[in-house]
């Protein structure tokens, strides 16, 4: 790729050379005043100053260069596919045999893609139907949850899951029965 753009340029050069002899011909020879030219002759010493297309040049070249990487075996790939192996035909079931998914594909690289890298479509339905099950559970839940909140709420007799069971009761008649045997023994009862 390299030399192609290097050659294109060159090519450009050359063109505007012959073309700029051809259009000042004083009667010499254009190809050899072209000649000439290119050899270092004495004319007009222009440089013109341009931004460099390295960068852009080096891009091209890494994209063709990558693309024909992978475009030409793939190309290779299918052309043999379809030559040699070609696309599956009818043929009769034998009894008892159940056919897994792939097999349903004409062409042999869907069959290849589809056996290795798709899922069986039956399983993903039932991956679907048990994601809807298990919503349709989470709704049954929370109504039964707000269900029995609504009840609490209403009937104000049943301990709420914040409640948390207390054993300050026996601590408080504990104290109670010791400040009245303290009371006692001091003589204020």
């Amino acid at each position: 790729m390299i030399v192609l753009s290097t050659l294109r340029n060159l090519n450009t050069l050359s063109f505007s050379t012959i073309k700029k002899t051809f259009l000042n011909n004083n009667k010499r020879n254009a190809i050899i005043e072209a000649f000439r030219k290119m050899s270092g002759g004495h004319g007009e010493r222009i440089l013109d100053i341009t931004p460099s297309r390295f960068q852009y040049t080096k891009f091209k070249d890494s994209m063709h260069f990558y693309l024909t990487l992978g475009i030409v075996p793939l190309a290779l790939l299918i052309l043999y596919t379809n030559i040699f192996i070609g696309p599956a035909t009818l043929t009769e079931i034998p009894a008892g045999y159940e056919p897994k998914h792939w097999e349903y594909y004409k062409h042999p690289i869907s069959r290849f893609l589809a056996k290795h890298f798709v899922d069986d479509p039956q399983i993903e339905h039932e991956k679907v139907l048990h994601l809807l099950w298990e919503d349709q559970e989470n709704i049954k839940w929370r109504q039964t949850i707000d269900k029995a909140n609504d009840l609490m709420a209403e009937r104000d007799d049943y301990k709420a899951w914040y409640y948390i069971p207390s054993d300050q009761g026996r601590h408080i008649r504990w104290a109670r029965k010791e400040m009245d045997e303290l009371l006692e023994s001091r003589g204020y009862r």
